[in-house]
C-alpha cells in the first residue's frame, strides 16, 4: 500500500490545469508572437479534457494556440518539462493532448512551427473578409468596425470557419459545432479595421453571430441566434451590443421573417440582448410615459415586433426592465406595484400547475390523490418567489445602469 500511496504522490506532479495550460494568441507581428502578455486562456476545456478539466502526464505543459489575426490560420504546438513513463510509472500513459485538440483544428490547415506563422503574416492587407459588407460603426476605441455576413456557399467562408470554430468550445460553455453543410445557416463576422504605416487596410477578426433560419407557417422564417462570440481581446468595449444591433437591424429588412428567436442564450448574451432591446424600444412611443406605467399591452408587443422584430415574450421583458428604469423605487407604493407586477409573472407557471393538479384531483380515488406530490406550503412559495423577485430585480437594475449611463 505504501507503494501505492508513493506512486499516486509522485503522479500528482503530472496533474495540469487544462485551462491554465492553453495559451491562445492572436497574432499581427513577429513581435506579437513573442509577446507572452498579448496570450489569454479558455474559459471551458471541459468539452476536450472532462470535467474536472484536468491534464494527466506532464509536468509544466505549456499548449500554445496562436492564430494570424486577419486570416486566422491557427499555429498549434505542446511543449513541456516532462512526461509520465509507462515503464518507470507501472504502464500509466499521459493524455494525448496533441491528438486531443487537433482533431478539432482544420484537417491539413493548420501550422506547426513558429517560423511559418510569421510567414502567414506576410502581405495580411490583402486579406478581404468573406461575405457581404452589412454595417460599419466606430467603436469606443476610436477604430472603425465592420461587420460581414456569409453562408456556407460564400466563396472561402466555410475554411474561415473552421479555422474559428474552436473558439466556440473554449468561450461558449457546451457549444459544438455548426453543421457547414446546412444552408439554413447564416454567419455574421465582425473585423476590426487597422491600416498600415502604407496606408493599407487590414481586417483583424473580432467575433461570430451564427443564427439558424426556421421555417415558420406558412411562407415565412423565424431566425434564431444560436451563438454569439467576441473574441476577449475586444470584450469590455462595447463591440456586443454594437455587432447585434448591426445584426438586427440587417434581418429585420427582410420581409420574409416573424420575428428573432434566441437558442438558450448564455448569461452575456442575454446582457447584450437585453440591453440592445431595451435601448431600441425605448424609442418607440407605447414604451415611454405615462403607458410604461400602465400594463403591458398588446401594442407594445406589436409595436417591438413591427419595429425590431422582438418577440413577445422578450418584448414584455423589455417592458418590465423600462418600467423599472422609470419607477421611484423609493416610493413605496410604486415600488410595491413594480414589485407585485413582477411576482405575478414569476407566478404563473405555479398556478397553472396548481389548476391543474386539481383537475387531476378531481378524477382520482381517495388513495390514488394522496399519492400525489404534495404541493409546497404557501410560506415556502412566497420564500421563493421574493428570492425569484431578487434575482430578476438584480438583473434588470444591472441593464438599467448601462442604459442610463449611455454605454454601448
Amino acid at each position: 500500500m505504501a507503494n501505492v500511496s508513493e506512486l499516486q504522490l509522485e503522479l500528482k506532479q503530472y496533474l495540469c490545469s487544462a485551462n491554465d495550460s492553453i495559451h491562445i494568441k492572436l497574432v499581427s507581428s513577429e513581435a506579437d508572437v513573442y509577446d507572452n502578455e498579448k496570450s489569454f486562456h479558455p474559459e471551458y476545456t471541459h468539452q476536450l479534457f472532462g470535467d474536472n478539466e484536468v491534464i494527466f502526464g506532464y509536468r509544466s505543459l505549456r499548449v500554445e494556440l496562436y492564430y494570424c489575426a486577419t486570416r486566422m490560420t491557427p499555429y498549434f504546438s505542446i511543449t513541456h518539462e516532462g512526461k509520465v513513463d509507462p515503464k518507470v510509472h507501472h504502464g500509466v500513459k499521459a493524455d494525448d493532448v496533441y491528438s486531443v485538440i487537433a482533431k478539432e483544428l482544420p484537417e491539413g490547415d493548420f501550422l506547426t512551427t513558429k517560423d511559418q506563422l510569421i510567414q502567414s503574416l506576410v502581405k495580411t492587407e490583402q486579406f478581404c473578409p468573406p461575405g457581404q459588407m452589412v454595417s460599419e460603426y466606430m467603436g469606443s476605441d476610436g477604430v472603425s468596425y465592420r461587420v460581414f455576413k456569409s453562408t456556407v456557399d460564400t466563396p472561402g467562408f466555410v475554411r474561415f470557419l473552421r479555422r474559428i470554430r474552436t473558439f466556440v468550445l473554449w468561450f461558449i460553455d457546451g457549444a459544438s459545432f455548426i453543421d457547414d453543410d446546412d444552408d439554413h445557416w447564416l454567419f455574421y463576422t465582425l473585423f476590426q479595421l487597422q491600416r498600415t504605416a502604407q496606408g493599407d487596410v487590414v481586417h483583424r477578426f473580432v467575433g461570430i453571430i451564427t443564427v439558424y433560419n426556421y421555417f415558420a407557417y406558412p411562407d415565412k422564417v423565424r431566425p434564431r441566434v444560436s451563438q454569439m462570440l467576441i473574441l476577449p481581446p475586444y470584450q469590455g468595449q462595447g463591440n456586443g451590443a454594437e455587432f447585434y444591433t448591426a445584426v438586427n437591424v440587417d434581418l429585420c429588412q427582410r420581409t420574409d421573417i416573424v420575428d428573432i428567436a434566441v437558442e438558450d442564450p448564455a448569461d452575456d448574451f442575454t446582457k447584450v440582448r437585453d440591453f440592445v432591446d431595451c435601448r431600441n424600444c425605448s424609442e418607440l412611443q407605447s414604451f415611454q410615459e405615462p403607458g410604461i406605467h400602465g400594463p403591458f399591452t398588446p401594442a407594445m408587443a406589436a409595436a417591438a415586433k413591427e419595429r425590431f422584430c422582438i418577440n413577445k415574450m422578450q418584448a414584455r421583458r423589455v417592458y418590465e426592465i423600462l418600467r423599472l428604469q422609470k419607477t421611484n423605487m423609493k416610493d413605496p407604493k410604486a415600488g410595491k406595484a413594480f414589485r407585485l407586477l413582477i411576482k405575478e409573472r414569476l407566478n404563473w407557471p405555479h398556478e397553472k400547475q396548481r389548476r391543474d393538479m386539481e383537475k387531476v384531483r378531481k378524477h382520482l380515488s381517495a388513495e390514488e390523490a394522496g399519492l400525489m406530490l404534495a404541493e409546497i406550503s404557501e410560506a415556502e412559495r412566497h420564500a421563493q418567489l421574493q428570492k425569484q423577485y431578487e434575482e430578476v430585480l438584480e438583473t434588470y437594475e444591472r441593464v438599467v445602469r448601462r442604459l442610463e449611463k449611455g454605454q454601448v
